[in-house]
């Protein structure tokens, strides 16, 4: 008997907190060298990726927020901005730097995914939001044309061997993250990956 595929946890919350605190740390993080920024607390660490991810879900989920977590989504996409337009070279180096690092990594997922699959199924929904991270990653490079060919290449090289092992169903996220990652858009959401049969 198959075991229940994982789920993806989601607290709207922490999110919206996770989102203001990045976008409050952007400068100096990125004129310096780190590629991940500390924030306060437990968050989780600034990363363009993960500001990009936030961002993307928080502002399709205003519905679900009250007043005071919509204005400070909008007021973090403001900050953002002027970041971003300040200091454009170095925002540019940063994206490309996280982009690279998040690919190899995902690499690496799915060479340890081809030799055991098992450990590979419990970790996918995590798997699943950094492919997310990438898809994020990937699109704001292409609308700044600074997308690397040869990462592009590689991308959907990844795609390729991940469907090979992901078996489609159902979202692997809460109802809320759902709505804003369509399938036909974000297929890594929708399904788990096949364990062999012994």
């Amino acid at each position: 008997m198959s075991r229940p595929a994982p789920k993806l946890a989601f607290d709207l919350d922490r999110d919206v907190r996770s989102l203001v605190e990045m976008t409050a740390h952007l400068t100096p993080w990125l004129y310096e060298d780190e590629l991940y920024g500390h924030v306060a607390g437990d968050l989780p660490k600034l990363t363009l990726g993960g500001l990009l991810l936030r961002l993307y879900r928080l502002e399709r989920l205003g519905d679900r927020l009250t007043s005071e977590q919509q204005l400070q989504v909008q007021g973090a996409r403001a900050q953002f901005e002027l970041a971003r337009a300040q200091w454009a070279v170095h925002y540019e180096q940063k994206l490309k730097r996280e982009l690279e690092s998040r690919v190899h990594a995902f690499e690496l997922f799915l060479t340890d995914c081809e030799e055991d699959l098992s450990v590979c199924a419990l970790n996918y929904p995590v798997q699943a939001e950094k492919r997310t991270i990438i898809h994020h990653l990937v699109q704001e490079a292409s609308a700044l044309e600074i997308l690397n060919s040869q990462l592009h290449a590689r991308v959907k090289e990844i795609d390729r061997r991940l469907r090979s092992i992901l078996r489609e169903g159902e979202c692997l996220a809460d109802e809320r993250l759902c709505r804003v990652y369509p399938r036909t858009e974000f297929w890594w959401m929708y399904g788990a990956v096949t364990e062999r049969e012994n």
